[in-house]
């Protein structure tokens, strides 16, 4: 399938760290693990591989799961409605750790707003008045797969974008809380694109059986917790 390059375009600018929905803001306990000395530059490479295996397994799977639910009830409203909320809702369920939990949802919403005073399609008008209407969860790994969707791109492109921008924002996060360079941080991106690729290729068999889906991150999760109770933040979550 070829790609439609003026919307490919509009993905990437939507893949940006820079686009302005706050994503910068989050460290997903990140910072309670630099502050607590858990993470060190040295292990910062090991972690991400493992994170973009566990976590970003789990949300590549639900934005595939979300561009499928764009394309299966395009002219559905009803279905698709109570599709979206189901599938953010069973997410909500993988994410214990409060912080990250409303740093995806707060980052959805955001993202979620914006492209839909970007396009103006009927679909995201829909999923953002039922998200108001029930205040519900509205996960930023789901509404970057509807977005794919909407803009026709194909479902495994849309879930290599996000892996990538997750990676990405993580790294730049690290760069802010670690005596990392901007050499070290781009060697370890290229070291690990072959990971964006293998998770992708996970996702997609885990999309055909969703009840196999697991995710084990009990570090991140307590940074999560307890990174409240920093005496000093620099990131929200």
């Amino acid at each position: 399938m070829q790609l439609d390059n003026l919307q490919f375009l509009r993905l990437l600018q939507l893949a940006d760290s820079a686009l302005p929905i706050g994503a910068t803001a989050h460290s997903f306990g990140l910072e309670t693990l630099t502050v607590e000395e858990h993470l060190e530059t040295a292990q910062l490479e090991t972690l991400l591989r493992e994170y973009m295996r566990e976590t970003g397994r789990l949300e590549a799977t639900f934005c595939r799961l979300a561009h499928r639910l764009a394309t299966q009830y395009y002219e559905d409203e009803v279905s698709l409605s109570a599709s979206w909320s189901k599938l953010n809702a069973q997410l909500d369920a993988y994410k214990t750790a409060r912080e990250s939990r409303n740093a995806s949802t707060t980052l959805g919403r955001r993202l979620l707003q914006l492209v839909a005073s970007l396009t103006e399609q009927a679909v995201l008008s829909i999923v953002l008045q039922q998200t108001k209407k029930q205040s519900g969860a509205c996960h930023y790994c789901a509404v970057f797969g509807l977005t794919g969707a909407i803009l026709g791109i194909d479902e495994h492109t849309t879930v290599l974008a996000y892996l990538h921008q997750s990676l990405m924002s993580l790294t730049s996060t690290c760069q802010r809380l670690l005596p990392l360079g901007q050499s070290q941080a781009s060697a370890i991106l290229w070291r690990l694109k072959p990971i964006l690729l293998e998770v992708a290729t996970i996702s997609e068999e885990l999309a055909l059986h969703p009840e196999n889906i697991a995710v084990c991150t009990p570090l991140l999760d307590l940074g999560s917790m307890r990174h409240p109770y920093l005496m000093t933040r620099l990131f929200i979550s």
